[in-house]
């Protein structure tokens, strides 16, 4: 069994290794595997008379991921966060594990070009959703997230 943390560095593997192992690859599932949400309200209520737009910031990156025998799999997070002014005012935080069936055994430079590019163009469009159907539950108009985050 093979497992890393998401690093950074250069990699040693050519587009036509890539698109080898990339051929390779069959997605099984996409799971939550953890979400917390939380909003201030009073915040957004006071702020709300003046008007004071919401800031976003989000994150995303490979919490980590393994090979074994034939299964790879990743742990993809996502954190939204807004603020009014200097205050936290909304958190949306989602982990999602990711399994793939592989013909082949990956190298770590693959699985590290993969968690920055093929990844997030599998998981992305799920997190927008996530954040889409909770801030309506939250009672707080909906943010239309970027269409993509790829690096």
């Amino acid at each position: 069994m093979s497992t890393s943390s998401a690093s950074k560095g250069e990699t040693a593997i050519s587009p036509e290794q890539y698109r080898e192992m990339l051929e390779g690859l069959r997605l099984e599932n996409i799971n939550l595997a953890e979400c917390h949400a939380e909003i201030d309200h009073n915040i957004l209520r006071g702020e709300a008379s003046q008007m004071t737009p919401i800031r976003l910031g989000m994150e995303q990156g490979v919490v980590r991921w393994e090979q074994k025998d034939d299964t790879l799999t990743f742990w993809q997070s996502y954190q939204l966060r807004g603020r009014v002014k200097r205050k936290q005012v909304l958190r949306i935080e989602a982990v999602y594990l990711v399994r793939y069936t592989t013909k082949q055994p990956v190298s770590a430079d693959f699985a590290h070009i993969f968690q920055q590019s093929t990844l997030i163009l599998t998981t992305y469009p799920y997190f927008r959703e996530l954040v889409d159907s909770t801030m309506r539950r939250m009672g707080v108009p909906p943010v239309t997230l970027p269409m993509v985050l790829v690096q």
